[in-house]
């Protein structure tokens, strides 16, 4: 009896270990800035998260971040594998830490790209924000080093269909 109370109390551990397991992967990461390397939001309600660098058959897919002080873009990429999505954020930051538009307005751009539907770009795959779909990211943390914040945007492709991503945050150490 003993035997059969103890294996019990082992499956039920296992099982609420793995739900927790399960529960965790399908919520968002927390939102932080001590360079967790982590690219995460909703895609029409969908979780995606960036962590590290992958790769795939398609490419590479993982995060990166840039900032290019003579003109003051910053680049911010997040990809993944699972779903095979692709986010790209880019703006004039002001070196100052608060919320910016994300527009289209070259050289600042800002682009969803769904590879599940296509390994290239074409009318139905690749989106991006214009003068009626727009979003913002907040630049809550930057040490040079270190960048983290959140984002929202809306995106249109070339044949009308609407790409929602909320509840996006960042926290991204720039490679060397």
């Amino acid at each position: 009896m003993k035997n059969v109370t103890l294996l019990l109390s082992a499956l039920v551990l296992l099982f609420c270990t793995s739900f927790q397991d399960e529960k965790k992967s399908k919520e968002l990461p927390p939102v932080t800035h001590t360079g967790e390397n982590v690219f995460a939001c909703k895609v029409n309600g969908e979780l995606m998260v960036a962590k590290e660098n992958t790769s795939d058959v398609i490419g590479n897919f993982g995060i990166k971040f840039s900032h290019a002080r003579a003109n003051g873009l910053i680049y911010i990429e997040g990809s993944c594998t699972s779903p095979q999505y692709d986010i790209e954020l880019s703006f004039g930051y002001q070196d100052t830490l608060g919320t910016y538009p994300l527009v289209m307005n070259y050289p600042f751009y800002t682009f969803f790209w769904d590879y599940s539907k296509s390994a290239t770009p074409n009318a139905t795959n690749q989106y991006q924000t214009d003068s009626a779909h727009t979003g913002y990211i907040n630049i809550s943390y930057y040490d040079g080093t270190v960048i983290a914040g959140t984002f929202a945007f809306d995106a249109i492709n070339r044949k009308g269909d609407v790409v929602h991503v909320t509840n996006g945050r960042f926290d991204i150490t720039k490679q060397q």
